[in-house]
Protein backbone atom coordinates (compact mmCIF):
# COMPACT_ATOMS: atom_id res chain seq x y z
CA UNK A 1 0.00 0.00 0.00
CA UNK A 2 3.00 2.26 0.72
CA UNK A 3 4.33 1.88 -2.97
CA UNK A 4 0.81 2.51 -3.93
CA UNK A 5 0.27 5.40 -2.10
CA UNK A 6 3.97 6.71 -2.99
CA UNK A 7 3.26 6.34 -6.70
CA UNK A 8 -0.58 7.68 -7.08
CA UNK A 9 0.74 10.76 -5.05
CA UNK A 10 3.65 11.39 -7.72
CA UNK A 11 0.44 10.70 -10.49
CA UNK A 12 -2.03 13.32 -8.40
CA UNK A 13 1.10 16.42 -8.19
CA UNK A 14 1.58 15.73 -12.02
CA UNK A 15 -2.14 16.13 -12.45
CA UNK A 16 -2.73 19.15 -10.88
CA UNK A 17 0.57 20.84 -11.97
CA UNK A 18 0.48 19.62 -16.25
CA UNK A 19 -2.71 21.37 -16.74
CA UNK A 20 -1.79 21.67 -20.72
CA UNK A 21 0.79 19.51 -22.98
CA UNK A 22 3.05 22.40 -22.95
CA UNK A 23 3.00 22.23 -18.78
CA UNK A 24 2.96 18.46 -18.71
CA UNK A 25 6.54 18.53 -20.75
CA UNK A 26 7.82 21.43 -18.77
CA UNK A 27 6.91 19.56 -15.32
CA UNK A 28 8.80 16.56 -16.77
CA UNK A 29 12.03 18.60 -17.62
CA UNK A 30 12.44 20.28 -14.84
CA UNK A 31 12.03 17.16 -12.81
CA UNK A 32 14.87 15.35 -15.18
CA UNK A 33 17.25 18.55 -14.37
CA UNK A 34 16.90 18.20 -10.64
CA UNK A 35 18.09 14.65 -11.34
CA UNK A 36 21.10 15.93 -13.28
CA UNK A 37 20.14 15.27 -16.68
CA UNK A 38 21.46 17.54 -19.48
CA UNK A 39 19.55 19.29 -22.04
CA UNK A 40 20.27 19.23 -25.37
CA UNK A 41 18.71 21.46 -28.47
CA UNK A 42 17.67 19.57 -31.66
CA UNK A 43 19.27 22.50 -33.49
CA UNK A 44 22.56 22.62 -31.71
CA UNK A 45 25.32 19.91 -31.92
CA UNK A 46 25.81 17.48 -29.41
CA UNK A 47 28.11 15.88 -27.57
CA UNK A 48 27.31 12.70 -25.39
CA UNK A 49 29.18 10.66 -23.15
CA UNK A 50 28.63 6.93 -21.54
CA UNK A 51 26.81 7.03 -18.42
CA UNK A 52 25.53 10.43 -19.46
CA UNK A 53 21.70 11.12 -18.66
CA UNK A 54 19.99 13.55 -21.42
CA UNK A 55 16.77 14.86 -22.57
CA UNK A 56 15.67 16.82 -25.32
CA UNK A 57 13.11 19.82 -25.32
CA UNK A 58 11.14 19.08 -28.61
CA UNK A 59 9.17 22.34 -29.65
CA UNK A 60 7.73 22.80 -25.86
CA UNK A 61 5.54 19.86 -26.15
CA UNK A 62 7.27 16.75 -26.45
CA UNK A 63 10.11 15.78 -24.39
CA UNK A 64 12.69 12.84 -24.83
CA UNK A 65 14.98 11.68 -21.94
CA UNK A 66 17.45 9.40 -22.57
CA UNK A 67 20.70 7.53 -20.81
CA UNK A 68 23.43 5.82 -21.74
CA UNK A 69 25.42 2.97 -20.38
CA UNK A 70 28.58 2.95 -19.28
CA UNK A 71 29.73 -0.80 -20.18
CA UNK A 72 28.06 -0.67 -24.32
CA UNK A 73 29.08 -3.66 -26.16
CA UNK A 74 29.58 -3.85 -29.74
CA UNK A 75 25.53 -3.74 -29.94
CA UNK A 76 24.17 -2.56 -27.23
CA UNK A 77 20.69 -2.71 -26.02
CA UNK A 78 17.95 -0.37 -26.27
CA UNK A 79 14.37 -0.28 -23.68
CA UNK A 80 12.00 2.61 -25.06
CA UNK A 81 9.19 3.61 -23.01
CA UNK A 82 6.40 6.01 -24.31
CA UNK A 83 3.24 8.00 -23.33
CA UNK A 84 1.96 11.08 -24.55
CA UNK A 85 1.41 14.21 -22.91
CA UNK A 86 -2.24 15.21 -23.80
CA UNK A 87 -5.86 14.71 -23.89
CA UNK A 88 -9.24 15.18 -25.05
CA UNK A 89 -10.01 18.70 -24.03
CA UNK A 90 -11.09 22.35 -25.86
CA UNK A 91 -8.79 24.75 -27.85
CA UNK A 92 -9.22 28.21 -27.76
CA UNK A 93 -10.13 29.60 -31.59
CA UNK A 94 -8.66 32.74 -32.32
CA UNK A 95 -10.82 36.13 -31.76
CA UNK A 96 -12.75 33.87 -29.66
CA UNK A 97 -15.18 36.62 -27.93
CA UNK A 98 -18.97 36.26 -28.28
CA UNK A 99 -21.32 37.64 -26.31
CA UNK A 100 -25.13 36.68 -26.11
CA UNK A 101 -27.05 38.78 -23.58
CA UNK A 102 -24.86 39.75 -20.98
CA UNK A 103 -23.52 36.67 -21.41
CA UNK A 104 -19.23 36.63 -22.18
CA UNK A 105 -18.85 33.64 -23.90
CA UNK A 106 -15.58 31.91 -25.89
CA UNK A 107 -15.62 30.22 -29.42
CA UNK A 108 -13.82 26.70 -28.95
CA UNK A 109 -12.94 23.35 -30.54
CA UNK A 110 -13.13 20.14 -29.36
CA UNK A 111 -9.12 18.06 -29.43
CA UNK A 112 -9.61 14.38 -29.48
CA UNK A 113 -12.51 12.17 -28.78
CA UNK A 114 -14.11 13.62 -26.06
CA UNK A 115 -17.50 12.91 -24.26
CA UNK A 116 -18.95 16.29 -24.47
CA UNK A 117 -21.63 16.04 -21.42
CA UNK A 118 -18.64 15.01 -19.29
CA UNK A 119 -17.40 18.50 -19.32
CA UNK A 120 -20.40 20.36 -18.67
CA UNK A 121 -21.18 22.47 -15.26
CA UNK A 122 -17.42 21.94 -14.34
CA UNK A 123 -14.85 24.16 -12.89
CA UNK A 124 -12.68 24.91 -15.81
CA UNK A 125 -9.33 26.70 -16.36
CA UNK A 126 -7.33 28.11 -19.25
CA UNK A 127 -3.49 26.98 -19.53
CA UNK A 128 -1.06 27.02 -22.49
CA UNK A 129 1.74 28.81 -24.62
CA UNK A 130 1.22 32.82 -25.80
CA UNK A 131 3.52 33.94 -28.82
CA UNK A 132 4.49 37.56 -28.27
CA UNK A 133 6.43 39.50 -30.98
CA UNK A 134 10.12 39.16 -30.25
CA UNK A 135 13.43 41.08 -31.22
CA UNK A 136 12.81 39.59 -35.50
CA UNK A 137 9.71 37.70 -37.23
CA UNK A 138 12.03 34.50 -36.82
CA UNK A 139 12.09 34.39 -32.58
CA UNK A 140 8.94 35.13 -31.58
CA UNK A 141 8.48 35.30 -27.49
CA UNK A 142 7.27 32.15 -25.97
CA UNK A 143 5.32 32.52 -22.78
CA UNK A 144 3.65 29.55 -20.80
CA UNK A 145 0.29 30.56 -18.93
CA UNK A 146 -1.93 29.04 -16.41
CA UNK A 147 -5.47 30.52 -14.49
CA UNK A 148 -4.74 28.67 -11.75
CA UNK A 149 -8.53 29.43 -11.05
CA UNK A 150 -11.36 28.10 -12.44
CA UNK A 151 -12.34 30.86 -14.98
CA UNK A 152 -14.82 29.24 -17.36
CA UNK A 153 -18.00 26.91 -17.31
CA UNK A 154 -20.06 25.15 -20.01
CA UNK A 155 -23.38 25.56 -18.46
CA UNK A 156 -25.89 22.24 -18.99
CA UNK A 157 -29.44 23.05 -19.93
CA UNK A 158 -32.16 22.21 -17.01
CA UNK A 159 -34.22 19.06 -17.00
CA UNK A 160 -37.30 21.76 -17.48
CA UNK A 161 -36.24 23.06 -20.51
CA UNK A 162 -35.62 19.54 -21.82
CA UNK A 163 -37.94 16.64 -20.58
CA UNK A 164 -36.15 13.75 -22.84
CA UNK A 165 -32.69 14.99 -21.59
CA UNK A 166 -32.27 11.23 -19.73
CA UNK A 167 -33.23 9.79 -23.28
CA UNK A 168 -30.29 10.84 -24.60
CA UNK A 169 -28.47 13.93 -24.70
CA UNK A 170 -27.04 15.44 -28.01
CA UNK A 171 -24.63 18.01 -28.02
CA UNK A 172 -23.37 20.13 -30.90
CA UNK A 173 -19.97 21.64 -30.06
CA UNK A 174 -20.46 24.82 -31.79
CA UNK A 175 -23.40 25.57 -30.34
CA UNK A 176 -23.81 23.74 -27.16
CA UNK A 177 -20.50 23.85 -25.65
CA UNK A 178 -19.28 26.84 -25.62
CA UNK A 179 -17.84 28.44 -22.31
CA UNK A 180 -19.09 31.17 -20.13
CA UNK A 181 -16.61 33.45 -18.89
CA UNK A 182 -17.88 36.63 -17.60
CA UNK A 183 -21.15 38.75 -17.33
CA UNK A 184 -20.51 42.41 -19.27
CA UNK A 185 -20.28 45.45 -17.68
CA UNK A 186 -23.21 47.32 -18.78
CA UNK A 187 -21.21 50.30 -19.74
CA UNK A 188 -18.33 48.06 -22.11
CA UNK A 189 -20.09 45.66 -24.58
CA UNK A 190 -17.06 44.74 -26.77
CA UNK A 191 -15.70 41.88 -24.05
CA UNK A 192 -11.57 41.15 -24.57
CA UNK A 193 -10.32 38.00 -24.15
CA UNK A 194 -6.92 38.90 -25.71
CA UNK A 195 -6.57 41.59 -22.80
CA UNK A 196 -7.40 38.86 -20.08
CA UNK A 197 -4.77 37.20 -21.75
CA UNK A 198 -2.12 39.84 -21.75
CA UNK A 199 -2.59 40.41 -17.79
CA UNK A 200 -2.55 36.64 -17.22
CA UNK A 201 0.80 36.12 -19.49
CA UNK A 202 1.88 39.84 -18.60
CA UNK A 203 2.52 41.07 -21.97
CA UNK A 204 1.10 44.04 -23.70
CA UNK A 205 -2.30 43.00 -25.71
CA UNK A 206 -0.92 44.60 -28.59
CA UNK A 207 2.27 42.03 -28.59
CA UNK A 208 0.05 39.20 -28.55
CA UNK A 209 0.47 37.10 -32.10
CA UNK A 210 -0.79 33.51 -31.43
CA UNK A 211 -1.64 31.46 -29.09
CA UNK A 212 -2.37 27.54 -27.92
CA UNK A 213 -4.55 27.45 -25.06
CA UNK A 214 -6.85 24.58 -23.56
CA UNK A 215 -9.61 24.50 -20.79
CA UNK A 216 -8.55 22.64 -18.06
CA UNK A 217 -11.17 20.78 -15.47
CA UNK A 218 -10.42 21.97 -12.65
CA UNK A 219 -11.41 19.69 -9.88
CA UNK A 220 -8.99 18.28 -7.87
CA UNK A 221 -7.82 14.56 -7.73
CA UNK A 222 -9.08 12.22 -5.12
CA UNK A 223 -8.40 8.82 -3.36
CA UNK A 224 -11.91 7.43 -2.93
CA UNK A 225 -13.88 4.28 -2.03
CA UNK A 226 -14.47 2.98 1.47
CA UNK A 227 -11.13 1.31 1.79
CA UNK A 228 -9.05 3.96 -0.26
CA UNK A 229 -8.66 1.87 -3.11
CA UNK A 230 -9.80 3.98 -5.95
CA UNK A 231 -8.21 7.15 -7.57
CA UNK A 232 -10.35 9.76 -9.41
CA UNK A 233 -9.23 12.35 -11.26
CA UNK A 234 -8.83 14.48 -14.54
CA UNK A 235 -6.43 13.41 -17.20
CA UNK A 236 -5.44 10.07 -16.20
CA UNK A 237 -5.11 9.31 -19.63
CA UNK A 238 -2.29 9.75 -20.13
CA UNK A 239 -0.94 11.25 -17.26
CA UNK A 240 -0.52 7.63 -15.96
CA UNK A 241 1.57 6.49 -18.56
CA UNK A 242 3.88 9.93 -18.00
CA UNK A 243 4.60 9.52 -14.05
CA UNK A 244 5.67 5.68 -15.20
CA UNK A 245 7.88 6.30 -17.94
CA UNK A 246 9.57 9.74 -16.43
CA UNK A 247 9.89 7.64 -12.79
CA UNK A 248 11.78 4.55 -14.86
CA UNK A 249 13.73 7.05 -16.60
CA UNK A 250 15.30 8.50 -13.24
CA UNK A 251 15.93 5.15 -11.83
CA UNK A 252 17.76 4.01 -15.43
CA UNK A 253 20.88 1.86 -14.29
CA UNK A 254 23.98 3.51 -16.28
CA UNK A 255 26.00 1.15 -15.50
CA UNK A 256 25.41 -1.90 -17.78
CA UNK A 257 25.19 -2.20 -21.62
CA UNK A 258 21.72 -0.39 -22.33
CA UNK A 259 20.72 2.98 -24.03
CA UNK A 260 17.04 3.64 -22.25
CA UNK A 261 14.71 6.38 -23.66
CA UNK A 262 10.89 7.56 -22.56
CA UNK A 263 9.93 9.84 -25.27
CA UNK A 264 6.75 11.57 -24.01
CA UNK A 265 5.17 12.63 -27.18
CA UNK A 266 2.34 15.43 -27.88
CA UNK A 267 -0.96 14.95 -30.63
CA UNK A 268 -1.29 11.14 -29.47
CA UNK A 269 -5.09 12.09 -29.55
CA UNK A 270 -5.35 13.34 -33.10
CA UNK A 271 -3.28 10.67 -34.69
CA UNK A 272 0.36 11.71 -33.83
CA UNK A 273 1.26 12.80 -37.49
CA UNK A 274 3.18 16.23 -36.63
CA UNK A 275 6.59 17.48 -36.14
CA UNK A 276 6.03 16.21 -32.39
CA UNK A 277 4.34 13.45 -32.62
CA UNK A 278 5.56 9.70 -32.51
CA UNK A 279 4.04 9.90 -36.28
CA UNK A 280 7.35 11.59 -37.06
CA UNK A 281 10.97 11.09 -38.11
CA UNK A 282 11.41 12.43 -34.68
CA UNK A 283 12.63 9.27 -32.69
CA UNK A 284 14.71 8.05 -34.80
CA UNK A 285 16.50 10.60 -35.69
CA UNK A 286 17.28 11.19 -32.21
CA UNK A 287 18.42 7.63 -32.09
CA UNK A 288 20.57 8.53 -35.38
CA UNK A 289 22.59 11.15 -33.21
CA UNK A 290 23.32 9.10 -30.26
CA UNK A 291 24.69 6.47 -32.11
CA UNK A 292 27.03 8.71 -34.28
CA UNK A 293 27.92 10.78 -30.86
CA UNK A 294 28.66 7.15 -29.54
CA UNK A 295 31.12 6.26 -32.45
CA UNK A 296 28.76 3.40 -34.14
CA UNK A 297 28.08 3.03 -37.38
CA UNK A 298 24.32 3.48 -38.63
CA UNK A 299 24.25 -1.00 -39.24
CA UNK A 300 25.18 -0.67 -35.78
CA UNK A 301 21.91 1.28 -35.18
CA UNK A 302 19.75 -0.79 -36.90
CA UNK A 303 20.90 -4.27 -35.23
CA UNK A 304 20.14 -2.58 -31.84
CA UNK A 305 16.50 -1.43 -32.68
CA UNK A 306 15.64 -4.79 -34.08
CA UNK A 307 16.41 -6.56 -31.08
CA UNK A 308 15.33 -3.59 -28.49
CA UNK A 309 12.36 -3.42 -26.82
CA UNK A 310 9.77 -0.74 -26.80
CA UNK A 311 6.80 -0.12 -24.01
CA UNK A 312 3.81 1.70 -24.81
CA UNK A 313 2.02 2.94 -21.83
CA UNK A 314 -1.43 4.39 -22.39
CA UNK A 315 -4.73 3.28 -20.52
CA UNK A 316 -7.17 0.35 -21.03
CA UNK A 317 -10.56 0.07 -20.80
CA UNK A 318 -12.04 -1.85 -17.67
CA UNK A 319 -14.92 -3.59 -17.59
CA UNK A 320 -17.88 -1.40 -16.13
CA UNK A 321 -19.77 -2.86 -13.93
CA UNK A 322 -22.87 -1.16 -15.42
CA UNK A 323 -22.15 -1.98 -18.79
CA UNK A 324 -20.74 -5.65 -18.55
CA UNK A 325 -22.04 -6.35 -22.27
CA UNK A 326 -19.24 -3.75 -23.27
CA UNK A 327 -16.39 -6.25 -23.07
CA UNK A 328 -14.95 -9.55 -24.51
CA UNK A 329 -16.71 -12.34 -22.92
CA UNK A 330 -13.42 -14.31 -21.43
CA UNK A 331 -10.93 -11.40 -21.07
CA UNK A 332 -12.26 -9.16 -18.59
CA UNK A 333 -9.96 -6.31 -16.93
CA UNK A 334 -11.12 -4.77 -13.63
CA UNK A 335 -9.64 -1.58 -11.66
CA UNK A 336 -6.73 -3.38 -9.18
CA UNK A 337 -5.91 -6.32 -12.01
CA UNK A 338 -2.51 -4.59 -12.59
CA UNK A 339 -0.97 -3.87 -15.30
CA UNK A 340 -3.22 -4.58 -18.47
CA UNK A 341 -1.77 -6.02 -21.83
CA UNK A 342 -3.58 -4.67 -24.26
CA UNK A 343 -3.98 -6.83 -27.83
CA UNK A 344 -5.35 -6.32 -31.01
CA UNK A 345 -4.92 -8.65 -33.59
CA UNK A 346 -5.89 -5.38 -36.16
CA UNK A 347 -2.50 -4.04 -34.59
CA UNK A 348 -4.66 -1.27 -33.08
CA UNK A 349 -2.24 -1.79 -30.26
CA UNK A 350 1.36 -3.74 -31.10
CA UNK A 351 0.67 -7.47 -30.51
CA UNK A 352 3.15 -10.28 -30.92
CA UNK A 353 3.52 -12.91 -29.17
CA UNK A 354 7.14 -13.28 -28.26
CA UNK A 355 7.29 -9.84 -27.04
CA UNK A 356 4.29 -10.05 -24.87
CA UNK A 357 5.60 -13.27 -23.28
CA UNK A 358 8.78 -11.34 -22.94
CA UNK A 359 6.59 -8.95 -20.53
CA UNK A 360 4.55 -11.65 -18.76
CA UNK A 361 7.65 -13.03 -17.98
CA UNK A 362 9.19 -9.86 -16.46
CA UNK A 363 5.83 -9.29 -14.41
CA UNK A 364 6.45 -13.43 -13.15
CA UNK A 365 9.39 -12.44 -12.14
CA UNK A 366 9.36 -9.45 -10.15
CA UNK A 367 5.63 -9.86 -8.98
CA UNK A 368 3.86 -7.55 -10.93
CA UNK A 369 0.52 -8.03 -11.27
CA UNK A 370 -0.92 -7.99 -14.69
CA UNK A 371 -4.14 -9.01 -17.31
CA UNK A 372 -4.80 -9.00 -20.73
CA UNK A 373 -7.20 -6.70 -22.79
CA UNK A 374 -8.67 -7.33 -25.71
CA UNK A 375 -11.61 -5.60 -27.17
CA UNK A 376 -14.67 -7.33 -27.91
CA UNK A 377 -14.98 -8.83 -31.54
CA UNK A 378 -18.09 -6.65 -32.30
CA UNK A 379 -16.24 -3.13 -31.18
CA UNK A 380 -13.35 -1.22 -32.82
CA UNK A 381 -11.73 0.18 -29.74
CA UNK A 382 -9.20 3.10 -30.06
CA UNK A 383 -5.52 3.23 -30.82
CA UNK A 384 -2.53 4.30 -29.29
CA UNK A 385 1.53 4.86 -29.83
CA UNK A 386 2.40 1.22 -29.82
CA UNK A 387 1.80 0.36 -33.33
CA UNK A 388 3.49 3.73 -34.53
CA UNK A 389 6.36 3.48 -32.57
CA UNK A 390 7.05 -0.54 -33.64
CA UNK A 391 6.11 0.59 -37.54
CA UNK A 392 8.54 3.97 -37.72
CA UNK A 393 11.46 2.34 -35.61
CA UNK A 394 11.07 -1.15 -36.95
CA UNK A 395 11.27 -2.14 -32.57
CA UNK A 396 9.24 -4.98 -31.24
CA UNK A 397 6.81 -3.07 -29.15
CA UNK A 398 3.89 -4.04 -26.69
CA UNK A 399 0.97 -1.55 -25.46
CA UNK A 400 0.34 -1.68 -21.87
CA UNK A 401 -1.63 0.68 -19.20
CA UNK A 402 -3.80 0.93 -16.13
CA UNK A 403 -7.41 -0.31 -16.77
CA UNK A 404 -9.31 2.70 -16.09
CA UNK A 405 -13.67 3.74 -16.19
CA UNK A 406 -14.92 6.58 -17.96
CA UNK A 407 -11.66 7.25 -20.09
CA UNK A 408 -11.92 10.45 -22.30
CA UNK A 409 -14.34 11.49 -19.76
CA UNK A 410 -13.26 15.04 -18.16
CA UNK A 411 -12.26 12.76 -14.96
CA UNK A 412 -11.50 9.08 -14.61
CA UNK A 413 -11.54 6.19 -12.41
CA UNK A 414 -8.53 3.75 -11.79
CA UNK A 415 -7.21 1.68 -8.92
CA UNK A 416 -4.21 3.01 -6.79
CA UNK A 417 -2.49 -0.04 -6.68
CA UNK A 418 -2.44 -0.18 -10.71
CA UNK A 419 -0.15 2.78 -10.70
CA UNK A 420 2.23 1.01 -8.88
CA UNK A 421 2.18 -1.74 -10.80
CA UNK A 422 2.73 0.14 -13.73
CA UNK A 423 5.61 1.62 -12.53
CA UNK A 424 7.09 -1.50 -11.17
CA UNK A 425 7.26 -2.44 -14.78
CA UNK A 426 8.63 0.28 -16.55
CA UNK A 427 11.11 0.15 -13.96
CA UNK A 428 12.45 -3.38 -14.69
CA UNK A 429 12.54 -2.50 -17.88
CA UNK A 430 15.87 0.00 -17.63
CA UNK A 431 17.14 -2.04 -15.03
CA UNK A 432 17.16 -5.42 -15.87
CA UNK A 433 19.56 -6.45 -18.77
Amino acid sequence: MQSANLQTNALSDLIEKAHSPYHSCAYCMNILKENGFEELSLSTPWQLKKSGKYFVNVYGSTCIAFTIGSSLKQIPDLRILTAHTDWPAFMIKPSPDMTVGQYHKLNVEPYGGIIYSSWLDRPLGIAGKVCTKGNNPFSPNIHMIDSHISVAVIPGLAIHMNNEINNGLKLNPQLHLLPVISMNNQTDDTPDFLSYLADLADVNKEDILDYELCLYNDDPTSICGINGEFFSAPRIDNCSGVQAALNAILGADTNINLICMSAFYHNEEVGSTTKQGADSGLTFGILERIFENLGFEKEILRCTVSKGLCLSMDTAHAMHPNFTDKNDVTNQVCLGDGVALKLSSRQAYATDSTYISMVQALCDKYSIPYCKYVNRSDIKGGATLGSISSALLNIPCVDVGVPVLSMHSARELMACKDQSALCALAMTLFQDA
